[in-house]
């Protein structure tokens, strides 16, 4: 195992070990939000194959398009906590946001591409103004689960 599988590993399965902090009820609330979250990274993700926006190699063989470490580990259980954390708060969810992706992209994803973990022609902003897209999104999303979800309680 090299230090990128390594890497890979670590970004894969330090995420999910964090659940058992989380809690069974935020778990469930916030578990559609980031499953959805996770649908929607993975079909950005695929666009981003199409067009050579990134590419990041897999942890497997087979995840050449989106990246199993972070669309289905690291993205969803940072949706997960993020929610948690900010959740009825907005200016504090997208000042999260804001930040959490600008280390990412412009801090983060330069020193993953220096070790071989991420390319592509998107320009970092575009790429940030795509991560802010979707955190105001899915925060919309959340807000309409749990107002549908409290709808159908009150119709019963």
């Amino acid at each position: 195992m090299n230090v990128i599988q390594i890497m890979q590993w670590l970004m894969f399965l330090t995420p999910v070990a964090t659940l058992v902090l989380i809690g069974d009820k935020t778990l469930r609330r916030f578990l559609p939000v980031a499953l959805f979250v996770t649908v929607v990274n993975t079909l950005i993700y695929q666009a981003a194959y199409h067009y050579n926006w990134w590419r990041e190699p897999g942890l497997f063989e087979w995840d050449k398009v989106a990246n199993i470490p972070w669309v289905y580990s690291a993205y969803l259980v940072a949706t997960l906590w993020i929610f948690k954390l900010t959740y009825g708060k907005f200016t504090i969810y997208l000042i999260t946001n804001l930040i959490l992706d600008g280390v990412y992209i412009y801090l983060w994803y330069p020193i993953q591409q220096k070790l071989g973990l991420a390319s592509g022609e998107m320009s970092p902003d575009i790429t940030y103004l795509i991560m802010i897209g979707v955190a105001l999104l899915i925060y919309g999303f959340q807000i309409w689960y749990e107002k549908d979800l409290q709808s159908n309680k009150d119709a019963n």
